[in-house]
């Protein structure tokens, strides 16, 4: 089997141009990531010089650093993942065979290649009324 012919291993024009703009996004938040990473970190040096004690703020500082910097650090690391499985999606979704099914309002019940067969019992004219105590007063 050749490689090129292979639909998973040659990306598609939408997959490359889908995970080049995943990857420029991930690029445009680790710059943000590590710059807001060094504002944090000035913050917290001027409060220590200011003489705010670690102890007892350790949840705040973690907290600081938690709200305001490791969150793009992962989503840069989310919109990596998501350039490498761009094309692959792409290439699976090219792959599958489009299946067309058409929706009728009085659909036969025998599809093609179906085993199932609605059975349908004839009804006699008043067994359902006389199971309750209803009859047609005969004339």
């Amino acid at each position: 089997m050749e490689m090129e012919s292979n639909p998973i291993t040659k990306p598609s024009k939408k997959g490359t141009i889908l995970s080049v703009a995943f990857y420029v996004l991930a690029a445009v938040l680790l710059i943000t990531a590590f710059v807001s990473l060094v504002a944090c970190h000035q913050n917290i040096s001027r409060q220590l010089e200011q003489g705010v004690p670690v102890q007892g703020n350790e949840l705040a500082i973690v907290n600081l650093y938690l709200t305001s910097c490791v969150q793009y650090f992962a989503f840069a690391a989310a919109m990596v993942f998501c350039g490498k499985a761009a094309p692959k999606v792409l290439a699976l979704k090219n792959e599958m065979p489009v299946q067309v099914t058409p929706y009728m309002l009085n659909a036969s019940t025998e599809a093609p290649g179906s085993t199932f067969m609605e059975e349908v019992e004839p009804e006699e004219d008043d067994t359902d009324f006389e199971a309750w105590g209803f009859r047609e007063k005969e004339e």
